[in-house]
């Protein structure tokens, strides 16, 4: 008996997609490293990245990073720098770790035991969200490359994380000048570390100057850019499954006027309600397991009328019948939070199976 809500990712797509991007980006000289974000460092997705040609995975919690390695995938990079009560997990677990903070990395050092820990010195060239400043990396590598039980390997620069700022080949260059004062430092073949789907987009014409890797997940995950709103050439995009099941179904007229509050969460209630008498089903699906914004019906004829905290409402014109089910395609932010939802069962299958739920 099937238990939801759930939620259903395809590995052939990721399969698909990690084997067209590694392959075009190879040919650019650029290696691509999966991000497992946001599937909490799933081993089987990590897995289908790494044989369909990813050189390596990354991930920003270090629990994910943990299940990656359980299962002998590597090479491992911490894209967060770990919390202090985290540093001796880290230094075992990750082959890399991005941080800008030398006393985080000299207590990384000093708990590494076979053989030192790569760092890459995060820098921030605009989105201000990690990493030094360009003019500040010289500095701080050198002192990075004077600690020991780590080598600087090179530098990780973001975009489109926290400010919005969208990557360019002029920041690209930007970064490789960062790179270029920072090389004396580096104890081995100078590395930028780029990041992340959205530098997919701006590689036209762009050759490398030093070794070049682009992290990326929601690419390899939809096949699609959601920072730029935009498909990514010679991809299908294809969504994560969510399914919830019918509670209840029973016809009502319109909300009745009146003074309104705001919800439980503080916010004024956004809610899609009919001007006429609809079929108002309720689903066993809530806040807690995503939001409504990322749901995209399965079934012709159903629009999300509003989520609580641990029910979804759907309107139509006809009955869904209790003990159905419904299906959803989940964008990126929807699949994030169902992941980490205690009450979503996770299944990771080879391929789509046909969509569910009750016809209309």
């Amino acid at each position: 008996m099937p238990t939801f809500p759930r939620l259903t990712l395809a590995l052939d797509g990721v399969a698909l997609n990690a084997r067209l991007l590694a392959t075009d980006l190879r040919r650019r000289g650029i290696d691509l490293i999966g991000v497992t974000k946001a599937v909490d460092g799933e081993p089987v997705v990590g897995q289908t990245m790494l044989t369909a040609g990813c050189t390596g995975l990354a991930d920003s919690r270090l629990p994910s990073l943990a299940r990656l390695a359980t299962h002998a995938l590597a090479p491992l990079t911490l894209i967060r720098a770990p919390q202090a009560h985290d540093v001796g997990q880290a230094a075992q677990v990750a082959d890399r770790v991005a941080l800008c903070d030398v006393a985080t990395a000299r207590a990384l050092g000093e708990q590494t035991a076979d053989g030192p820990l790569e760092l890459l010195l995060t820098v921030d060239l605009g989105d201000r969200r990690e990493g030094v400043l360009p003019e500040a990396a010289t500095q701080v590598s050198a002192d990075l490359a004077d600690l020991p039980g780590v080598l600087l390997r090179g530098i990780s620069v973001n975009f489109a994380c926290l400010s919005g700022q969208l990557p360019s080949q002029e920041l690209f260059r930007q970064a490789e000048d960062v790179l270029a004062a920072v090389t004396p430092q580096c104890a081995r073949e100078p590395l930028l570390s780029l990041g992340g789907t959205c530098c997919l987009q701006h590689l036209a014409g762009y050759r490398p100057r030093y070794r070049t890797e682009i992290r990326a997940g929601g690419a390899l995950l939809y096949g699609y850019d959601f920072v730029s709103a935009a498909g990514l050439p010679g991809l299908e995009r294809r969504d994560p499954v969510l399914s919830a099941s019918v509670l209840e179904s029973s016809t009502k007229p319109p909300a009745p006027a009146g003074t309104a509050g705001l919800d439980a969460f503080g916010h004024v209630p956004n809610v899609c309600l009919p001007d006429g008498e609809a079929w108002y089903s309720l689903l066993a699906l809530g806040r807690r397991d995503t939001q409504p914004e990322s749901l995209r019906p399965l079934l012709a004829g159903v629009i999300v009328a509003g989520m609580t905290s641990d029910v979804t409402v759907l309107t139509s014109q006809r009955r869904l019948a209790p003990g159905s089910s419904v299906d959803f395609a989940l964008d990126y932010e929807g699949l994030v939070r169902a992941v980490t939802s205690p009450f979503v069962t996770k299944r990771f299958v080879a391929a789509a199976p046909a969509p569910g739920g009750q016809e209309l």
